[in-house]
């Protein structure tokens, strides 16, 4: 029982230190190199594409174990689209986002998803600061299961 303390107590914390995902071949293991991109626990996106090609895999946020996307700086097209929720009879739609930003190297980013605006966002980690928006470019069926990228 004592050893199960931490993990009730920690609630739903990471239960590990994030995997580092590169994009585009950059190193994993000289983070001042690079920039990273992080999801928002709270209305997370899923990373679908970069600089107009599509990722092979679309990773799913899990709220156990957290992913941090690595690429090299400068400038980027991030296809994004949000998370359906988790009831497959309702019937609902996925935004599709498109975004154009320039990340520097060394720093750490997080994309959000301003629902009421209808856009994303990549923030700054450290201040929270906005750096790109992006437009919203479709809003498909989640049956469609894919977005119409520009």
């Amino acid at each position: 029982m004592l050893l199960t303390l931490p993990q009730v107590l920690t609630g739903c914390a990471h239960l590990s230190s994030p995997s580092l995902i590169s994009l585009d071949g950059s190193p994993i293991d000289e983070l001042s190199q690079v920039a990273r991109v992080s999801l928002d626990s709270r209305h997370p996106l899923l990373l679908q594409g970069l600089d107009g090609h599509p990722l092979a895999t679309t990773r799913i946020p899990n709220v156990l174990a957290a992913e941090v996307y690595v690429l090299c700086g400068g400038r980027h097209t991030l296809w994004v689209s949000s998370v359906p929720y988790g009831h497959p009879l309702l019937p609902q739609r996925i935004s599709c986002y498109q975004i154009d930003v320039a990340l520097d190297r060394g720093a750490a980013y997080v994309l959000v998803e301003d629902r009421g605006q209808s856009q994303a966002l990549v923030l700054r980690d450290d201040t929270g600061e906005p750096v790109a928006s992006g437009r919203l470019v479709d809003r498909p069926w989640v049956f469609v299961r894919t977005c119409r990228w520009e």
